[in-house]
């Protein structure tokens, strides 16, 4: 009798020791190694610091002098040389003309939830009836000719907000404060900015022209921030170098300047001191130059100091992010310690109004509900 092969159930005992088989990985996704990782990561990075190096390189410029401004500007510079070569600079200049951004602005953007926008500067063409014929003032003026002209509806005060990203938020809130019917309000706040860097940003040349094309009777400045460094002149010379002895008084200096040259075409000015930060460190160098800010307008014409410090801190001179206003409590501080926030920055406009009421006889009508 034949003998009967099975070899079926031999091959299922033998399957029964194979390993199980690994799952495939799902369709649509494939794995990478983790230096293929790393070197996507690092090709992206290159790209994004070959795109954006124009505004690292000024914001490289805005630094106070030192190693790491000067290690930066030597890394950035050949980038932008090479971007401005191939022309890239102007592809990223244009998409962000596209998504509303002006490319050649201060780097910063805006603080906190505060936009900061400079606008563009009208033209000041005087009246045919102005009194003094060519003088261009307009309006009438008080009896004091020190004092501010009382505007009208026809010829409304003009009204300049000129500093760093501080006054770029008084500026903001200045449209709100004073009444449009009475007032024209310029933003012409400079995030970065400040007196002591002139390579870095002009400000006696920016007010110049400000004052030649827009005459503001009254000039609002707010600046100071950015200034705790050397004194540079516009072609980068070091005029006085930060904790000497020269810096005060070459400071002071351009502080007269500036102040001199916003005056210049008849205007006002009320120079806004810098106000108690939240780092304590800070506080000797803020009130050193609010000092300068005070000795500047007590003896120039037409300029007066409105000092925040006091007007923003504890009874005991200590730093608070709140402002009481009889049972009122409001935050009034932005989240750095430094600036403000739409509450503060509406408070500081609404007492620099009555301030300048005070001093140079401001029409409350400009401003007043």
């Amino acid at each position: 009798m034949a003998t009967e092969t099975r070899s079926a159930p031999t091959e299922a005992r033998a399957s029964e020791h194979l390993p199980t088989p690994i799952d495939a990985p799902p369709r649509g996704r494939r794995g990478m190694p983790a230096g293929r990782v790393f070197m996507a990561m690092l090709v992206c990075l290159l790209a994004w610091g070959v795109l954006y190096a124009p505004e690292l390189h000024r914001a490289s410029e805005a630094q106070p002098e030192g190693l790491r401004r000067t290690i930066s500007l030597a890394i950035l510079g050949p980038v932008v040389w090479i971007s401005d070569r191939v022309f890239l600079s102007d592809v990223t200049d244009q998409a962000a003309r596209a998504l509303g951004r002006d490319p050649d602005e201060a780097v910063g953007g805006g603080v906190g939830d505060i936009p900061i926008e400079v606008d563009d500067l009208p033209t000041f063409t005087p009246p045919v009836d102005a009194p003094g014929g060519s003088s261009g003032d307009g309006g009438k003026r008080q009896k004091d000719d020190t004092d501010i002209r009382v505007p009208t509806g026809k010829e409304r005060l003009r009204i300049a907000v000129v500093g760093d990203s501080l006054a770029g938020g008084i500026g903001y809130y200045a449209e709100r404060v004073f009444k449009p019917f009475f007032t024209d309000v310029v933003k012409r706040g400079q995030i970065s900015t400040g007196l002591a860097r002139s390579d870095y940003f002009d400000w006696p040349g920016e007010m110049r022209y400000i004052a030649d094309k827009f005459r503001p009777d009254l000039t609002i400045v707010m600046l100071g921030e950015n200034d705790n460094q050397s004194l540079l002149t516009p072609d980068g010379t070091t005029e006085a170098t930060i904790g000497t002895a020269a810096w005060p008084a070459a400071y002071e200096d351009r502080v007269a300047r500036f102040a001199q040259i916003a005056t210049s075409r008849g205007g006002h000015v009320v120079w806004v001191g810098l106000p108690i930060s939240r780092d304590e460190k800070g506080w000797p160098f803020i009130q050193r130059i609010n000092e300068i800010y005070e000795r500047v307008a007590a003896r120039l014409p037409n300029v007066a100091f409105f000092d925040t410090w006091d007007e923003f801190a504890k009874p005991d001179g200590s730093y608070t992010a709140y402002y009481r206003d009889g049972n009122d409590v409001k935050l009034i501080r932005a989240d750095d310690g430094i600036h403000f926030n739409g509450d503060g920055y509406t408070i500081v406009m609404e007492k620099v109004a009555r301030f300048t009421t005070d001093e140079f006889d401001l029409d409350p009508k400009t401003y007043e509900t």
